[in-house]
């Protein structure tokens, strides 16, 4: 790790308080802009905004310029994912502040973005482990501008849609993807390569955070989808009912017979169903009487 004397906190500390003034900056601009937004609304679309660009980042950092997480962690930080950092943080700091003013979040988004501000803050002021938090970036924020989407769906009455559906089911198969399939792999990765305690614990944290959005996503959806599934069977049951309503119709015919005996007898033919004369008041006998002859 670098020489505690040579590190530049203050210009570290600068750098993220110019980041973090920029997502404050935009987040007021668009509540200027957007007054007719809530400000919720307008907060999500910074969140989504920095989300889509420290993913870019990101990908760039770990795919073209290197080193790649998965066999070179551990090391010192890039200037690119040094930067990517800073901005990241700058922005933790923002709506840290933002959830804490309107108490919007639960105790485990507060303890996100804490365990997030941390390790952010030790990548930043040590210029260290940058390859692997930038990973961890990639796993976090890349499947954010989905969740920021339907949210925007749920307020706007969009959300009951077939796009809802394919958002929701993407936001979870990639959330889960990410932050489950490729992150044991990462964190199994990492603890084989030549890592520091320090590292390894931020990365635990994290990994262990991930599951547990990952519990409340699966209970999320097993409600949802079994519901779904209760009301589609329901659904089916009535229209099967329905079409067998439809097979009996009202339309009837008064069918006028004779038996052995001579006795007139009448009966009222429905389709797939007959209703015997005793079930048929008078005047449909007395109708069809004079047609029956001997």
């Amino acid at each position: 790790m670098e020489d505690p004397d040579k590190i530049d906190s203050p210009n570290v500390m600068l750098t993220v308080a110019l980041y973090s003034s920029i997502w404050c900056t935009l987040y007021f601009t668009l509540c200027i802009v957007n007054y007719k937004r809530s400000y919720e609304w307008n907060v999500r679309l910074v969140t989504a905004l920095h989300a889509l660009t420290v993913t870019g980042l990101g990908l760039w950092c770990a795919f073209v310029q290197g080193p790649w997480p998965f066999t070179d962690a551990g090391g010192r930080s890039t200037p690119l994912q040094q930067q990517t950092i800073c901005l990241c943080l700058g922005y933790f700091l923002f709506d840290m502040s933002w959830c804490l003013y309107y108490q919007t979040e639960g105790p485990p988004m507060l303890v996100h973005h804490i365990l997030s501000i941390a390790g952010l803050s030790v990548c930043a002021i040590t210029h260290w482990y940058g390859t692997e938090l930038i990973a961890c970036i990639i796993g976090s924020e890349a499947s954010n501008p989905l969740l920021q989407l339907r949210w925007f769906l749920r307020e706007t009455g969009k959300y009951d849609t077939v796009f809802g559906e394919i958002v929701d089911a993407a936001f979870m198969l990639l959330f889960g993807g990410l932050r489950i399939g490729v992150g044991t792999n990462l964190l199994y990765s990492y603890y084989n390569q030549d890592t520091d305690w320090l590292g390894r614990i931020g990365g635990s944290a994290l990994y262990a955070l991930s599951w547990m959005f990952m519990v409340n996503i699966i209970t999320y959806a097993c409600k949802k989808y079994t519901k779904k599934l209760k009301k589609w069977k329901a659904s089916a049951s009535d229209k099967q009912s329905t079409l067998k309503d439809k097979n009996i119709t009202d339309k009837s015919e008064v069918v006028v017979t004779k038996d052995n005996n001579h006795n007139v007898r009448a009966r009222k033919v429905l389709q797939n169903r007959f209703i015997t004369s005793k079930n048929i008041q008078n005047k449909y006998i007395g109708s069809t009487m004079e047609q029956v002859s001997d």
